[in-house]
């Protein structure tokens, strides 16, 4: 995980801090991409979403990142209808699957996933993970070698046992405003993170009030917490199935897009951070294709949530590598 990941997997914490905490009713919205959504009843006491955006072929399924849903492939999905049918997963603890107070060990977050394969009747498929899904994507197919068609890593592909914590630099802190309207919380996160996501994932991680004020994050803290402290190095070398990883070359403007705001020691510090990052990114890319097995990787300049920052990129370089392989 680089530093830039870890920035992102602690935006949402960051932001609550700021946010108006809604109470009572939550607003509704029109969800327009296209979707059918159903439940999937995974453990006893654990129902997972399931986003079916239809298409003909074999089965894509996308896994998100931490704080995610799979709401935020919205607008990446329909890349692929045309040739396979696209399926998302929202993992237990966020938005509308359940909440449980376990499970969350990377042993059986994978068996989740087989039993949304299971309940669709999908004997095989080609899994999608973006950030800290890479870790499913590797579990999996360790656990279910016979089930993966190919794997596609989106920034995904680190050995997160092996993160260093660095001093950040301060982030730009967003106002009362900000949190008045979904469009303008948006609009903050494109400003300040260089990433929006579609507005379906807002309301799905967040709490937004009938008036459509942002609020506090649906998901304990404690849960993406607990998932962190059962990170697991990645047994690449269980990886049968073609792989495809992709970075997000780190840059200082990409990453901290109001670095022209910075002041000496904020300069510093972020460029300290750059450095590391670009040092883990080469050990974990190094990682990745150890051993043998048909695995590739692209390396773009863009931000960590590369299907928004360079989707017809991203998509143009995944049909290329599926259509290249036999599934």
């Amino acid at each position: 995980m680089t530093q830039r990941v870890m920035r992102t997997l602690t935006l949402g914490v960051l932001l609550v801090v700021g946010g108006a905490r809604a109470v009572g009713q939550t607003a509704t919205y029109i969800d327009t991409s296209g979707h059918q959504t159903s439940f999937v009843r995974s453990a006893p006491e654990v129902t997972l979403e399931v986003l079916d955006w239809a298409g003909n072929g074999p089965a894509l399924v996308m896994l998100a990142g931490l704080g995610n849903t799979a709401h935020v492939f919205d607008h990446f999905a329909h890349q692929f209808t045309d040739r396979y049918r696209v399926i998302g997963i929202t993992r237990r603890g966020f938005g509308a699957s359940s909440h449980p107070s376990t499970g969350y060990d990377l042993a059986t977050r994978a068996r989740d996933i087989a039993a949304v394969l299971d309940h669709l009747k999908l004997e095989r498929a080609i899994l999608v993970g973006h950030s800290i899904a890479g870790d499913e994507l590797t579990k999996f197919a360790g656990l279910y070698p016979s089930r993966v068609n190919a794997l596609v890593y989106v920034d995904a592909a680190y050995d997160r046992t092996k993160v260093e914590e660095l001093p950040q630099p301060p982030y730009p802190e967003p106002s009362a405003d900000t949190y008045s309207s979904v469009e303008k919380f948006t609009a903050y996160l494109a400003r300040s993170w260089n990433w929006r996501a579609p507005e379906a994932e807002t309301y799905n991680t967040r709490r937004v009030t009938p008036d459509g004020r942002v609020g506090a994050m649906k998901t304990a803290p404690e849960i993406p917490a607990e998932i962190i402290k059962r990170i697991e190095a990645p047994d690449y070398g269980k990886v049968k199935a073609p792989a495809l990883a992709f970075y997000a070359k780190p840059d200082l403007q990409i990453v901290y897009p109001y670095s022209a705001d910075f002041d000496a020691d904020a300069r510093a510090r972020a460029e300290r951070i750059i450095a590391s990052t670009e040092t883990f990114q080469q050990g974990a890319i190094a990682g990745f294709l150890a051993g043998a097995g048909n695995k590739k990787v692209q390396v773009l300049e863009g931000n960590h949530y590369l299907f928004f920052t360079n989707e017809a990129e991203v998509a143009r370089l995944m049909r290329a590598f599926l259509a290249s392989i036999s599934q």
